[in-house]
C-alpha cells in the first residue's frame, strides 16, 4: 500500500471506497474495497473488446480512471473540485452534458 491512499465512502458498510494510486509514473483513481483483514484490495474488471481484437479479453485490469502524471492529475482533480464548488454546474445543469438517448451504443 506504499503507493496508494484509500478513501472509504461514508456509507462504507461494505468497505467500498477509492484509492489514489501511483504506478509507472502515472496517477489514477481505482475502485477499491477494505477487506475483513483490514487490507485494501483494488477491484478488477475485464475491459470491453475493442474493434480489431481477436477473441475475448481474458486479462483483468484494475478498474481505474487515469489522471496522468502529477501535474496533469492535479489539473484534472482541481477542475472537478472547482465544478463541485460551483453550484450552477450541479444537479439539473449537469444533464446538459450527458449524451442524448440516441447516442447510447446499446
Amino acid at each position: 500500500m506504499d503507493n496508494r491512499i484509500f478513501y472509504e465512502y461514508k456509507d462504507g458498510k461494505f468497505g467500498d471506497g477509492i484509492t489514489l494510486d501511483y504506478y509507472n509514473g502515472e496517477y489514477s483513481l481505482v475502485s477499491a474495497k477494505r477487506g475483513q483483514d483490514n487490507k485494501i484490495y483494488m477491484q478488477w474488471c475485464y475491459p470491453q473488446k475493442r474493434v480489431g481484437d481477436k477473441g475475448p479479453l481474458e486479462k483483468s485490469l484494475p478498474w481505474k480512471i487515469k489522471l496522468g502524471d502529477k501535474e496533469e492529475a492535479i489539473k484534472a482533480l482541481d477542475f472537478f473540485l472547482k465544478k463541485l464548488g460551483d453550484d450552477t454546474s450541479l444537479g439539473d445543469n449537469m444533464m446538459q452534458n450527458d449524451p442524448q438517448e440516441d447516442d447510447v451504443p446499446f
